[in-house]
């Protein structure tokens, strides 16, 4: 988790994530979500701004009233996609088992074959995208305290694909149980971007990792 003393902290209280998906009020993840109960735990005054980036439509109405009670939460309906792959529109995948969140919807079909085995009947849509440093420079102004990602299955190409030397942020939590072998690039690319590895990042099940 983000360390405790952060709270003590005067930091920007800009807080961003990537891939939001119902929020806390998916049931069939025990109604838990990593980055809302971090947002949520914090004081009030603490959080001037919360940037949500949810690419399923049927993931809104749910998102919305997560953060109901948050009226500095902004909600943006897009994928994000990699730096060096900047397109407008993609066609987004789903299988219908994974109902009513699709938590591992992606535009990587073999991220949810992974899951739901080669045989799932998938269902597609398209939806419109960006690559990170795009949104963040169009929606972004203020330094980032916490940029959260969770990008089910593109998680790699992301940050390796990063340009963080544009991108002011504090702390970086990632879902490292997808990265597979590009796990050292990651380890290694986040390096040389002047960031240090601290440990468990935001992800109630102990997924992340985290960076600052």
């Amino acid at each position: 988790m983000v360390p405790k003393k952060v709270y003590m902290k005067v930091m920007s209280g800009v807080f961003v994530q990537v891939g939001a998906g119902a929020g806390d009020l998916d049931e069939r993840a025990h109604c838990r979500d990593g980055f809302t109960e971090f947002v949520k735990g914090l004081p009030r005054d603490r959080v001037k701004k919360i940037i949500l980036v949810e690419p399923n439509p049927m993931n809104i109405p749910k998102l919305r009233e997560c953060w109901k009670d948050y009226p500095e939460s902004v909600i943006y309906e897009i994928g994000i996609v990699p730096d060096n792959q900047p397109c407008e529109t993609l066609e987004f995948y789903y299988c219908p088992a994974d109902a009513p969140h699709y938590q591992v919807a992606s535009i990587n079909k073999q991220h949810i074959e992974k899951h739901y085995g080669p045989g799932c009947e998938l269902k597609k849509m398209d939806i419109r995208v960006k690559t990170l440093s795009t949104f963040i420079h169009e929606h972004v102004d203020d330094e980032i305290e916490l940029l959260a990602l969770d990008i089910e299955g593109i998680d790699a190409e992301v940050l390796l694909h990063a340009h963080f030397e544009d991108i002011k942020v504090t702390y970086v939590s990632f879902e490292y149980i997808h990265l597979g072998q590009s796990a050292q690039l990651v380890s290694q690319h986040m390096k040389a971007n002047h960031f240090r590895f601290m440990g468990s990042g935001v992800d109630h099940n102990g997924y992340d990792h985290l960076y600052m």
